[in-house]
């Protein structure tokens, strides 16, 4: 093995090559910023393209195994997902809805070379609802007074409930929480993920103005905390259950872009409710 071999091997991180993930990281971060301080609509344009993308990068990826999503399909909701969410709200989401399920239904129909109807379409529906449907409640926050602020909470709580679990699941972990979805994750990691979200959050949040207080703010972090918990777990459920180890391959050192982003997508609706009740 010759030195630059080894001094590359070192850089791997979870079988990643780790400046190439940081350097995507740091692109997806600007992007995502970028448009959440100058516009909703920009912001709005951005969650459609990142969950289009995420379509169609997916639907590579299954392809091989025999899984089929209505690609066409899913790119046009999640355009119409967005944009009637930031016009019209929930009402904008249930019509959203209802094009999923019925142009589905339609494309399928029109398909004389149609074969495993009933998975087929029980997969377009299901990521159709898991990635453009709960990303839509981004768009609702940011609608919102003080929704630059909410969004952050949110995606702030995710990614520090990540970052705190793998912390205390490598330094404490032995109780395994489902050792047949995710053999890493650990009750210790998620208690002492979830407690540091919420006690910076009960210290940060309150800076920003008036809209949180240090119960809400560490309530709402706790929560959506434990709800990019779950959804972290549900994307590695799906990915056993399909058989594959990410959802895409279009970002270099991250897999697919919905790997990236399964925790955050939980946390938003969840986020929202949460806004809603203590905010």
């Amino acid at each position: 093995m010759t030195g630059d071999e080894v001094a590359d091997r070192s850089r791997m991180v979870g079988g990643r090559h780790l400046p190439t993930a940081i350097a995507v990281g740091v692109v997806l971060a600007g992007l995502f910023l970028g448009s959440l301080f100058w516009r909703s609509e920009a912001f709005a344009v951005v969650i459609a393209v990142l969950a289009a993308t995420a379509y169609v990068d997916a639907a590579r990826v299954l392809r091989p195994t025999g899984v089929r999503l209505l690609t066409p399909v899913l790119v046009v909701t999640s355009a119409v997902m967005m944009a009637a969410a930031h016009e019209f709200g929930a009402s904008g989401q249930a019509f959203a809805i209802t094009l999923l399920v019925g142009a589905s239904v339609l494309t399928l129909l029109m398909d004389g070379n149609r074969r495993d109807v009933v998975r087929t379409l029980a997969i377009t529906v299901l990521f159709g609802l898991w990635v453009a449907f709960l990303a839509s409640y981004g768009v609702l926050l940011i609608v919102q007074d003080e929704g630059t602020v909410i969004v952050l909470a949110v995606v702030g709580a995710a990614i520090f409930t990540d970052i705190g679990g793998y912390a205390f699941g490598v330094t404490f972990g032995r109780h395994k929480v489902a050792p047949t979805v995710s053999p890493n994750k650990s009750w210790e990691g998620l208690i002492g993920g979830v407690a540091v979200t919420g006690l910076l959050a009960a210290f940060v949040l309150p800076l920003f103005g008036d809209t949180f207080t240090p119960v809400s703010g560490a309530v709402l972090a706790m929560t959506c905390g434990l709800a990019s918990f779950v959804g972290d777990l549900t994307e590695s459920m799906v990915k056993r259950d399909l058989g594959v180890k990410d959802l895409g391959d279009l970002l270099p050192g991250h897999g697919g872009l919905l790997d990236r982003v399964d925790s955050i997508l939980f946390a938003l609706p969840i986020g929202y409710y949460a806004a809603a009740l203590f905010t």
